[in-house]
């Protein structure tokens, strides 16, 4: 039974750092102590200007000069930030001035955010997580650059682009921020906790994507950079590039300013993974892995995007602007995969070869099982195409010298389209040789002369997932904010805000269809050897090909062993290589089995479809206050928000013979209607009672809406025989207390409302050296979540054909339970300008997070064991206890280093994901696994030959680190049932500035 997890932040960090890396490191970070400094201009100072689109919540300035710290805040506005301490000098004042919690990342020069994703960078930030698998619950994928953004500990996080709403088409309602250039950015901002006139949606937190403006800078400004990026496993170049102009000029019509941001990426990476699979009881007593298997995968990314921005000030009172911002994604992957399909309970340990069992469990032996061990060899290639476009435009008038009045307009539109396919081959090997080698990988091995022989495969199986979504919104909102000269009353601000968004998200599903498999030998295939891979000649055999594995694991597994797999064009070749495979078949069927009929691709059809449309309807109304003599200031207000949501799909009723009362299978049109409304205080409050040490204090009430995914109006209802009950002979209709109704519908309900949660925050921050970036803090937080996302089985009414009313027991997601998420974020940074040797700095964070659910009734989600018993309480998924960011600084002269470590502990990332779920011995059984602590050494060394031209190199990954996933059992224990390498990037980047 699963308890308590233990953790420590010195293990499980990666694997050993290189030698030859950590010599050739050694050597340039002498060479750099040594170079002649060459004087530059660190940063420039810009003339202040207004008329830029809403600031967010973090640079709103206070409404007098007496108000604490604002003797010492820097105009953030007038400076353009090209050095590593200026970045963390601009991060430090965004915090301090900031009305509410916010934490900061800004770009050391332009279009240069610290990482090469945003994704990346994001987890810099103290209290946000990123996984590293290429989509959430889905521990069999890696992902190089990161995905999946949690703010402490929660996924539901709000995402903005310049204060507005940003997002992707992908069924959700958050920007997938991997999506983004990061050339684009200048900065990141990310906020803890709210203010009244934020807008709602960010329970965890919300993430703020910052571009700039014309008016950032005094007039002409031109900045372009390129690279070259090499991954050292996929060993692949790939250009990536960037160019920003931008000019502002004084007209009869007032002045007038206009920017322009291109931005171009390519990435290629190579995953290596081995598997060790579930453990079973076997008829003689072992606990036994159902087997083991590899793979590789093969990832090209191409990120781009444009951002146009246009300012006007005709007059001193009154500033327009319009903005334009796209972002394009694609990203192409494919894997060779050898995997086991056999039936765990037949396997046995070879007697005659030599294995060791301890205390029960295998350790170590061959795996065979009586006619072979199932195994498939699959290609499964990945095609998607995502886009985000948002056209904004707005103004701020100042009436007066105390009022302002602004309003926006903004439009947003993305979409996706998808196809992930796979095509396997079958093949029943001799056996699998295992040794578990602890926490390093497994040594893994089939019979290579087997494998390697086409006569022993036939094909298995086909399965094609497609998505077609759009999403659109068209948002308006108006603000009107008064100052006050004296007074404990220094301001109010009162705004409207509406939205109209449209979701049609098309997602088929995982259609897997059988070629051949083993279980349909004399009902729907001939009883003996499966056909071969020729199918007479009418399947091109030119479609498959043998995968040697070169350099499998950086040669730190072995090789497994080569084996047969469909080329990648077989599985993107969809729906038309589908067809020859499934038509060359036929011929090999038993007529009447099913199978001999001609393949028909999966449809985009309506049953696949999930229209939603909402609209929603906010006002607020916020006091800010203060006291100067104390340097006391904060904020109260409070939003309220109606939504409405309307949602299009299905209703497909019962087809049972005994039963024609209910319906005979036929499908009914769903218009399902939803409304709430959430009322959302805040209160903050922020005093320096010493000079330069400020505590700080805020609650707000936060909300996080379902996702469209969740929402999906689609319900399929089915009867049958009442258990144990058999018909007299004759019978044509059954009353319905001999029947059971039940519904499937396990994943959406439209009629959800948001998961909601009331927040507090209290730190206490030392700024004891504001001119050289000198700062310490900790905070600590309180989230109390209620009506939380679970799974639930609930009678609900539908009716018959007959026109009666009908209970059928239904399991789907509703608001239910609540949980307790408590922590605390330490940080520290500093420039060690006190040292001899001037330039050195640093900078830390480390956050600790404890969560507790209270769910009642949870059916679904529960996790089983392969015998049938239950685990204790689990954490939340997604909640690392123990995260940690540190960061080591040189910057003197003409050389910028910078060497950053990013660490988290174990995690849970799903229940019962594919390959630890089933069904065998009668039990339904599912899995919990968990991502183990993972830490990423990354780099950049940067030489200026003056103040408008640098060269560096960045680095990613230079730890070579090993990412682990962990599967608990109870008789069995805990095992590592997955290992994952990736490579190490580099990048030779040229940046000019003018």
């Amino acid at each position: 039974m699963i308890e308590t997890v233990h953790e420590s932040l010195g293990h499980n960090t990666g694997r050993p750092f290189p030698l030859a890396r950590l010599s050739a490191a050694m050597a340039m970070g002498l060479a750099l102590l040594h170079a002649p400094p060459a004087a530059h201009a660190q940063e420039s100072v810009q003339s202040q200007d207004q008329g830029q689109p809403k600031a967010p919540a973090s640079d709103q300035r206070g409404k007098k000069s007496g108000q604490a710290g604002a003797a010492q805040a820097k105009n953030l506005e007038a400076v353009t930030v090209t050095g590593i301490r200026a970045s963390v000098e601009k991060a430090q004042d965004i915090k301090r001035d900031a009305p509410t919690f916010v934490d900061s990342l800004s770009a050391t020069d332009i279009g240069a955010l610290p990482d090469r994703s945003v994704t990346e960078t994001l987890s810099r930030i103290p209290g946000v997580t990123i996984d590293h698998f290429l989509s959430q619950g889905d521990p069999e994928h890696f992902s190089a650059e990161g995905n999946g953004v949690q703010v402490r500990g929660l996924t539901q996080v709000r995402s903005e682009l310049n204060g507005g709403d940003s997002f992707s088409a992908n069924g959700g309602r958050a920007l997938s921020f991997q999506d983004v250039p990061s050339e684009l950015m200048s900065g990141v901002d990310v906020y803890k906790n709210q203010t009244a006139e934020m807008i709602e949606g960010g329970l965890g937190g919300t993430v703020n994507l910052r571009t700039f403006m014309p008016f950032d800078f005094q007039g002409q400004k031109i900045a372009a950079s390129a690279s070259e990026n090499y991954g050292d496993f996929a060993k692949k170049y790939k250009p990536s590039g960037s160019v920003l102009y931008s000019n502002r000029w004084q007209t009869s019509l007032g002045e007038m300013g206009f920017l322009v941001d291109v931005a171009d990426s390519q990435l290629s990476t190579r995953t290596d993974g081995l598997f060790v699979r579930p453990f079973f009881k076997n008829a003689d007593g072992v606990w036994v892995p159902r087997g083991a298997d590899w793979r590789t995968l093969l990832y090209d990314r191409k990120r781009d995007g444009a951002y146009l921005a246009f300012q006007w000030r005709p007059s001193d009172d009154l500033d327009l602007y319009a903005t334009a911002f796209q972002s394009k994604y694609h990203e192409v992957w494919n894997e060779d995969a050898i995997f086991v399909s056999n039936d765990p309970t037949q396997v046995t340990v070879d007697a005659s070869q030599p294995s060791q069992v301890n205390g029960g469990v295998f350790q170590s032996g061959r795996l065979t099982q009586s006619g072979g061990m199932p195994m498939g060899t699959d290609i499964r290639a990945s095609d998607s195409h995502s886009k985000t476009t948002d056209f904004s435009t707005g103004m701020k008038w100042r009436l007066g010298t105390a009022t302002e009045l602004t309003s926006s307009v903004q439009f947003v539109k993305a979409t996706t389209n998808s196809l992930d396919s796979t095509v396997a081959l079958g093949t029943n090997v001799p056996y699998i040789d295992v040794a578990l080698n602890g926490s390093n990988p497994p040594h893994i091995g089939v019979d290579s002369n087997f494998t390697g022989n086409p006569a022993n495969y036939y094909w298995g199986f086909t399965m094609d997932h497609q998505d077609q979504n759009y999403a659109k919104e068209l948002a308006w909102r108006a603000d009107i904010s008064h100052s006050f000269v004296d007074g404990f009353v220094q301001g109010v601000k009162a705004g409207v805000r509406l939205t109209n968004r449209y979701a049609n998200n098309i997602d088929t599903g995982y259609n897997w269809l059988p070629v051949f498999q083993t279980w349909m030998s004399g009902w729907a295939v001939p009883g003996g050897a499966m056909p071969g891979l020729d199918l007479n000649g009418t399947v091109n055999t030119s479609l498959v090909h043998l995968d040697t594995f070169k350099d499998f694991y950086r040669g730190d597994a072995g090789i497994p062993g080569a084996f047969y797999a469909p080329v990648p064009a077989t599985a993107l070749g969809y729906p038309g290589s589908y067809a020859d495979i499934h038509n060359a078949a036929i011929p090999y069927y038993i007529a009447g089995s099913g199978y001999d009929v001609p393949y028909k691709p999966t449809l985009l059809d309506a049953s696949h479809t999930n229209l939603q449309h909402e609209k929603t309807y906010a006002a607020y109304a916020m006091l800010d206050f203060g006291v100067d003599d104390a340097n006391l200031s904060g904020n109260v207000g409070v939003r309220a928000v109606r939504t409405r949501n309307a949602a299009q799909g299905f209703l497909t009723y019962p087809d049972q013979a005994f039963a024609p009362y209910l319906g005979a299978g036929q499908s009914a049109p769903i218009s399902a209607r939803n409304e709430y409304t959430d009322i959302l205080p805040s209160l903050n409050v922020k005093w320096e009672f010493a000079p330069d040490v400020i505590t700080r204090f805020a609650f707000s009430k936060a909300i996080a809406r379902p996702d469209f995914s969740q929402m999906q109006a689609y319900q399929i209802l089915n009867a049958a025989v009442l258990s144990g009950y058999t018909p007299p002979p004759g019978t044509t209709t059954l009353p319905i207390d001999k029947l059971t109704l039940t519904g499937t519908a396990t994943t959406s309900n439209p009629y959800l409302t948001p998961m909601k949660a009331n927040q507090f925050d209290l730190s206490l921050e030392w700024y004891f050296d504001q001119d050289h970036g000198g700062m310490a803090w900790v905070s600590l937080f309180h989230k109390g979540i209620s009506d939380y996302f679970r799974n639930e089985s609930q009678f609900v009414t539908y009716p018959g054909i007959d026109g009666n009313n009908y209970q059928y027991l239904v399991t789907h997601p509703v608001n239910v339970g609540k949980a307790t998420i408590d922590g605390a974020e330490l940080g520290w940074n500093q420039f060690f300008d006190f040292l001899p040797v001037k330039g050195f700095g640093m900078s830390a964070n480390y956050t600790y997070i404890r969560s507790r659910t209270h769910v009642p009734n949870e059916t679904t989600a529960v996790p089983v064991d392969t015998d049938g018993s239950t685990f204790g309480s689990l954490p939340a998924d997604g909640l690392s206890r123990n995260s940690l960011n540190v960061a080591g600084f040189y910057e003197h002269g003409p050389w910028q280093v910078r060497l950053a470590y990013n660490w988290r502990s174990q995690y849970l990332l799903s229940i019962g994901p594919n390959g630890y779920n089933g069904t065998d011995n009668n039990i339904p059984w599912k899995l919990p696994v968990f991502a183990d602590a993972y830490g990423q050494l990354d780099g950049s060394i940067f030489y200026s030959f003056n103040e408008h031209v640098k060269l560096g190199v960045e680095m990613n990954n230079l730890n070579n680190a090993e990412q682990r996933t962990i599967m608990y059992q109870n008789a069995s224990g805990k095992h590592i049932t997955s290992w994952y390498v990736n490579d190490t990037r580099y990048a030779l980047t040229l940046r000019a500035t003018f």
